[in-house]
């Protein structure tokens, strides 16, 4: 069986101890904690997890405009101390993952003045000078790409993929997740096959960014694809309210029914998808 997390960032301003609390509860094996080193307690993440019975095995890096890593100058500098200072963070939480979104998310227009290999060029620069950092740490970045109507940048799986190869170092792949992907891949069986030997972690949210189920994926094919490439990390849930800024959801009083019924109906519909898979 997989080990199924949730990331805690889509629990906006929920005390962490609420976040751990419900997914002991739920039966959830792991927390993904948001990367902000400066704003989160490591000892206190560590204490709440040992008493709650969860891992951390990946972090969820948050990245506006003042963390871009497509840029040359004083911000792509910021980024990539971002990226090191997680790695410090990762380590003392047992995080091995840290999601990188290579440019802000909410800039949907290439910045004027620049071209776009030249912000590819500062992307890989600044990622790979970060992953040597990583890997010092045994700490691996995890590419995502993120729809057109959030970024510019690398929208597709295939461009992830294309940025990770030109990046070239052992310690980044790629993340899938899914609610992107259901927006910008024609065909997630083939997207998935053509990244899988660079594929490191899967965040689980249906086509309307609510949990599995409550949507059209069809999830037999995503955990059939996975299990053939051999897939065998974390099924992260990424779910949250219906919003056209994801970041905006850091201000929602989550400490409501509607997000318990969400925890349970994204673990109870993936284990039921996995459980006809593996009997079948």
């Amino acid at each position: 069986m997989y080990h199924i997390a949730m990331t805690q960032w889509i629990a906006g301003d929920e005390d962490i101890e609420t976040s751990c609390r419900r997914l002991q509860k739920y039966g959830y094996n792991g927390i993904e904690f948001a990367a902000e080193p400066h704003k989160l307690d490591a000892e206190k993440c560590v204490a709440l997890m040992r008493k709650y019975g969860l891992d951390c095995r990946s972090l969820c890096g948050i990245f506006d405009e003042s963390r871009d890593l497509t840029d040359s100058g004083d911000t792509g500098k910021s980024a990539v101390t971002y990226l090191m200072d997680n790695v410090d963070f990762a380590v003392k939480v047992g995080a091995k993952i840290i999601i990188v979104v290579p440019s802000p998310v909410g800039r949907t227009a290439q910045p004027v003045g620049k071209t776009f290999d030249e912000l590819r060029n500062n992307a890989v620069k600044n990622i790979r000078e970060a992953a040597d950092y990583a890997q010092k740490h045994d700490i691996k970045f995890a590419i995502e790409a993120i729809n057109r109507y959030e970024t510019y940048f690398a929208n597709t799986l295939e461009k992830a993929y294309s940025l990770v190869n030109d990046i070239g170092h052992s310690a980044v792949g790629i993340m899938a997740d899914l609610f992107h992907m259901s927006i910008e891949e024609s065909s997630f069986t083939q997207s998935l096959l053509m990244i899988q030997d660079k594929l490191l972690h899967v965040h689980i949210a249906d086509n309307t960014r609510e949990p599995a189920g409550l949507g059209h994926i069809d999830f037999k094919e995503i955990l059939r694809v996975l299990k053939k490439t051999g897939y065998n990390g974390s099924l992260t849930m990424e779910f949250m309210y219906r919003l056209a800024d994801p970041y905006s959801s850091k201000e929602i009083k989550t400490e409501t029914g509607l997000m318990d019924k969400y925890a349970i109906q994204a673990i109870d519909y993936i284990k039921m998808v996995e459980r006809s898979i593996n009997n079948f």
